[in-house]
């Protein structure tokens, strides 16, 4: 149960440091975009007003952690209302605590993630003076994303008194403009703007309404507190960071760095770090700073020779992907269900942790796992296994 609470609270005080890290990389939002080379395109919302961008940058997260033999390693934090299994989450948490009180055991330890939604909801909503409600804006042109995801988080929300609806991106603009209830929600954006240009979305509609006085969740900074270069500065050290600061980015930060023409010191040595990413392939993997998805994620052990060194030749002139040692797993038991019917099998896996902060808080954690014993992404297009990881009962 300590390991347990102590993962959620080392969730909170690294995103903290990676918004104070890229709340201190320039004066303003601009400077910032400029700093981590961002692409401007992935960022309409971004306003001047810089206390909101910051103040709101970190409302949503999940982290990923990979457990190796000297405890969790945060390989990168996903940072904006879009981040994945939030909903399933709960839905998971609610089904193992009924099985619990059903059978007679203790309930687990597992916070309720629209439990701390609708604080924050809350929290928000009596500083900027309207009432306890909110707009849920996404896209049904993404499969994942139904009328019934959207119903679910309604229905969610409402238990905890706030008021929600949905708002789809093609009839936004138009809603918006018809309907003056809605100048009077607080917005959350459940997508990420790059995913919306990738699939080809328009979300002027969105920039609009935010122009227009609507008022969003998270801030459009989200997206640069997102970015792994983020991580990359922390791991590597930062002015203005404590000796309390270093001991915590050492403990559950794994090696990252920017890639780009330049000497690093890696395992107690300096090495220009071309040469480090080709000799000691094996140890590396690179990752596009903005990449989600498990996308522009290669890792030097599978990688093709030929592949690898076009790769690291493109990331030293675009500065543009970062190098993260691998975090090689501790394998472990777990059972899982394979069927409706309750079949359960052990098998040895290798787990990704995942804990959500919300408004500041560590909540509880999804999980992926594989039972493959080859390195690679823990997710769900490369066969990982879905579940939730919660503490024993307090």
């Amino acid at each position: 149960m300590a390991s347990y609470r102590g993962l959620l609270s080392a969730t909170r005080r690294v995103l903290e440091l990676q918004r104070r890290a890229v709340a201190e990389i320039a004066a303003d939002s601009l400077g910032r975009v400029a700093a981590l080379k961002a692409d401007p395109a992935d960022l309409p919302r971004l306003s001047g007003d810089e206390a909101y961008e910051l103040a709101h940058a970190i409302d949503f997260s999940r982290a990923d952690a990979v457990v190796a033999a000297d405890g969790p390693k945060f390989v990168e934090f996903n940072v904006g209302a879009g981040v994945g299994a939030v909903l399933e989450f709960e839905l998971e948490r609610r089904i193992w605590q009924r099985i619990r009180r059903e059978s007679g055991a203790a309930e687990l330890t597992a916070p309720g993630l629209y439990e701390q939604i609708a604080a924050l909801v809350k929290k928000t909503c009596a500083e900027i003076g309207i009432d306890p409600s909110v707009l849920l804006i996404g896209s049904l042109q993404d499969p994942a994303k139904t009328t019934r995801y959207f119903r679910t988080q309604i229905g969610f929300l409402a238990e905890y008194g706030v008021r929600a609806r949905f708002a789809d991106l093609r009839s936004l603009r138009e809603e918006f403009a018809a309907d003056p209830d809605m100048k009077k929600m607080l917005g959350i954006v459940q997508f990420a703007e790059r995913e919306a240009n990738n699939c080809g979305w328009d979300t002027s509609s969105l920039v609009s309404a935010t122009r227009d006085g609507l008022f969003a969740l998270p801030s459009q900074t989200a997206r640069l507190v997102d970015s792994k270069k983020v991580l990359a500065l922390l791991s590597e050290g930062l002015p203005w960071m404590s000796r309390k600061d270093h001991d915590l980015v050492r403990r559950f930060v794994p090696w990252t760095r920017i890639v780009r023409d330049r000497k690093v010191r890696w395992r107690g040595h300096s090495h220009e770090m071309s040469r480090l990413l080709l000799e000691e392939r094996d140890n590396f993997v690179l990752k596009g700073a903005s990449g989600y998805s498990s996308q522009e994620v290669f890792f030097g052990l599978s990688t093709p020779d030929s592949e690898w060194r076009s790769l690291v030749a493109s990331a030293m002139e675009s500065e543009y992907y970062v190098a993260q040692e691998v975090v090689v797993p501790v394998r472990r038991p777990l059972q899982a269900l394979l069927d409706q019917d309750g079949t359960v099998e052990t098998v040895v896996a290798n787990p990704r942790i995942s804990p959500f902060c919300v408004g500041g808080v560590a909540t509880g954690c999804s999980m992926r796992f594989s039972p493959s014993e080859g390195i690679g992404p823990i997710t769900r297009p490369y066969g990982a296994w879905p579940g939730v990881l919660l503490g024993a009962p307090s």
